[in-house]
């Protein structure tokens, strides 16, 4: 189904799983302890500040913002551009952008916490505590058809946290992602992206998570990396363990305590002028797909996605990545214990999966494990559908962020264009 526009709405969200923030960021940039100061001593970042003004001088993004954080100095920023193709007001530090999957960090760096602290386990199953994923499905044959045989064992935490739990997505093409629409399980969609035929969204994150539940796997848990609602579910997880709303436990464990006050689920009225406007890439047009005021993140979602619903700022989103590259703390304050900061950076795929050949996942972010052209180990990092980016680099001290709105995100080379040019200010 096309618009009139031409466009397919449903490559809107499809393909964001082609990259893990700065896990490409190549490896002359930080491969040693002389990295870090390396940070501290560069004052002109000309090569970041060229990208994000070739960027925009070509067309390619109507602005673009990059951060780097470099220990407990302050955070440096450099960008281009402004909110939209039509707009006069300049990119900062504190524009407001959908991070779209960068809510998958996020949610992880929840779940890493409360398994720190014993009221999760790493390895339990999440039907301990969500019921209704007790007797799990496997579909026989995802592609084709919902015919289903019994699971080969249950869904943990940890298939959660790793996208191997065997769930997929409404844009993956399969009988089970087919399901997803018509049934409306399409979290952090709203209205851009949706289709005549999808299903009304679940009415709460409970309620969702339990229609998850009824629909078959399209692998066994455990056995292979599949790009899926799993940091949704684990949102719900979190939620009946916390006998709280997920956003409730967001924002008193980290939006709060990080000071990340234009991070949230809904754009305040007060703070609209400071929201980006979307952008579909059609035929090396940009075309606006969601504009304040009349944008739909004005009012809350019917329920919080936490696999891929925040909206933040490049400051924000700074102040959450550092956070994690310091073993959890930020501003001399220990936010998450340094056992969940570990666990989040750790790779947590099961024995025998890996994520893109031979790489690692931790808490839903990439983590470098292997060596190789452009790869760090160590690093942790994701992006967003709308061409966000960020990495944390814990043994180099090193933090970054890029805020920008175009979509689909595989669309342009960036994250290998960031990685070159970090590495371009830093040699």
């Amino acid at each position: 189904m096309t618009s009139q526009s031409g466009f397919d709405r449903r490559s809107l969200l499809g393909g964001i799983a082609a990259f893990g923030g700065l896990a490409l960021l190549p490896a002359c940039a930080a491969t040693s302890r002389s990295a870090a100061p390396a940070a501290s001593r560069v004052r002109n970042w000309a090569a970041l500040t060229a990208l994000a003004e070739r960027y925009v001088a070509e067309r390619k993004v109507a602005g673009m913002i990059i951060g780097v954080g470099n220990g407990d100095a302050p955070a440096f920023y450099t960008g281009a551009g402004t909110l939209g193709l039509q707009r006069e007001t300049p990119v900062d530090a504190k524009s407001i952008w959908r991070i779209y999957s960068m809510t998958k960090p996020v949610t992880g760096v929840l779940a890493a916490q409360m398994i720190s602290e014993g009221a999760l386990g790493l390895d339990q199953p999440i039907a301990d505590i969500l019921p209704a994923f007790k007797a799990m499905k496997v579909a026989i044959d995802p592609a084709t058809s919902l015919e289903a045989r019994a699971a080969s064992g249950p869904i943990t935490v940890r298939h959660l946290l790793t996208h191997t739990a065997g769930l997929t997505y409404h844009f993956m093409p399969s009988a089970v992602g087919k399901a997803y629409r018509r049934f409306g399980l399409m979290p952090g969609m709203r209205t851009v992206g949706r289709e005549p035929g999808d299903g009304e969204s679940p009415s709460s994150l409970q309620a969702f998570a339990n229609a998850v539940a009824e629909l078959p796997l399209v692998a066994d848990p455990g056995t292979a990396w599949n790009y899926s609602i799993s940091l949704d579910v684990l949102g719900a997880v979190i939620e009946k363990v916390a006998r709280k709303p997920f956003e409730t436990v967001l924002q008193e464990r980290l939006l709060t305590p990080l000071a990340m006050h234009d991070t949230g689920f809904s754009v305040p009225a007060a703070s609209m002028n400071r929201l980006a406007t979307n952008y579909l890439l059609h035929s090396n047009n940009l075309v606006p797909v969601d504009a304040p005021p009349k944008t739909e993140y004005a009012v809350p979602a019917s329920y919080p996605a936490g696999g891929g619903g925040l909206v933040s700022t490049a400051d924000d989103y700074m102040r959450f990545m550092r956070m994690i590259t310091n073993g959890g703390q930020h501003s001399g304050k220990q936010i998450i214990s340094p056992e969940a900061a570990k666990l989040v950076v750790s790779n947590l795929l099961p024995q025998g999966v890996f994520y893109e050949g031979n790489q690692g996942y931790g808490a839903g972010g990439r983590v470098v494990i292997a060596p190789g052209p452009g790869l760090i180990p160590g690093s942790y990092g994701w992006g967003g559908a709308a061409g966000t980016l960020a990495s944390a680099l814990p043994a180099q001290k090193l933090s970054v962020v890029l805020m920008t709105q175009y979509m689909p995100q595989q669309a342009y080379p960036l994250p290998e264009e960031l990685g070159k040019a970090l590495a371009a200010d830093l040699a």
